[in-house]
């Protein structure tokens, strides 16, 4: 119930969801008093949010940076790696053994494999796979086992992969990726591989498990400040989606701290 109830209100409290019942409220309401502020302020959340360098501004100080990895050891415990599925597969395309489709995150396993390529990490936990509310048909390949067999494919030794199949959002991710490394790998510590935008919460989630994280965040949306004096006045799509993006994590990291979970 908490899953499908955060998954709505993340919506309703997105710009997004503004514009949609601003403009939904102007062409209904009778009062034209109220239709005109409902699109004064449609249009002026589409111009603040869709700025460029506003955006870049919020993003840069959202995102986590990544520290210094040194190389491991060889002798002690494993150092781990838990990559937190999520649109890192495209699951709107048929699955084909031919190729991986990959999705807008992949970063993410491309960071891990980074990781365990230069000897940063020795094994690498993949914690989720059926976190989105599509409703696929049955021949759908959960995300989980296609990012094992990318990496796989890419030389990561199959018994250094350990998928963790059971999360649906990111509390699960910290909570079930706890239990293996407990259990299996006898650690409290991990290297937290997600998204930019997704590390501040994700890493709370798994700190409230008692464990020790080094962030290692993948697919960064914030960029270089940079002078374009046109990015200042005319809205952009790419910085609204952005906004889109960080006011939803926004939404979902109160939601964690108000159930609990953080």
């Amino acid at each position: 119930m908490f899953y499908f109830f955060s998954k709505t209100l993340y919506y309703l409290l997105t710009p997004a969801g503004w514009l949609f019942f601003s403009l939904l409220g102007a062409i209904f309401l009778r009062n034209v008093r109220w239709r005109k502020r409902l699109l004064i302020s449609s249009l002026v959340v589409f111009w603040l949010l869709g700025n460029g360098p506003l955006t870049n501004e919020l993003m840069r100080v959202w995102e986590i940076e990544s520290p210094t990895l040194p190389i491991v050891a060889t002798t002690g415990s494993p150092r781990v790696a838990v990559v937190l599925t999520g649109n890192m597969i495209n699951a709107l395309h048929e699955p084909t053994p031919l190729r991986p489709v990959l999705g807008r995150e992949a970063d993410r396993a491309g960071q891990a494999l980074w990781l365990y390529k230069t000897c940063r990490v020795q094994k690498i936990i993949i914690s989720g796979g059926q976190g989105n509310m599509v409703i696929l048909t049955p021949s759908a390949v959960d995300e989980g086992q296609m990012v094992r067999s990318f990496l796989e494919t890419a030389g990561v030794r199959a018994g250094d992969i350990v998928l963790e199949p059971r999360s649906k959002n990111t509390y699960e991710n910290a909570r079930f990726s706890a239990t293996v490394l407990r259990e299996q790998f006898r650690t409290d510590a991990c290297v937290v591989v997600t998204s930019a935008w997704h590390m501040r919460r994700a890493m709370a989630c798994f700190q409230r498990q008692g464990l020790r994280v080094t962030p290692w965040p993948a697919a960064q949306l914030s960029e270089r400040r940079a002078v374009a004096p046109g990015a200042y006045l005319l809205p952009n799509e790419k910085a609204f989606g952005d906004a889109q993006l960080l006011f939803r994590e926004m939404v979902g990291y109160v939601t964690y701290w108000v159930a609990g979970y953080l």
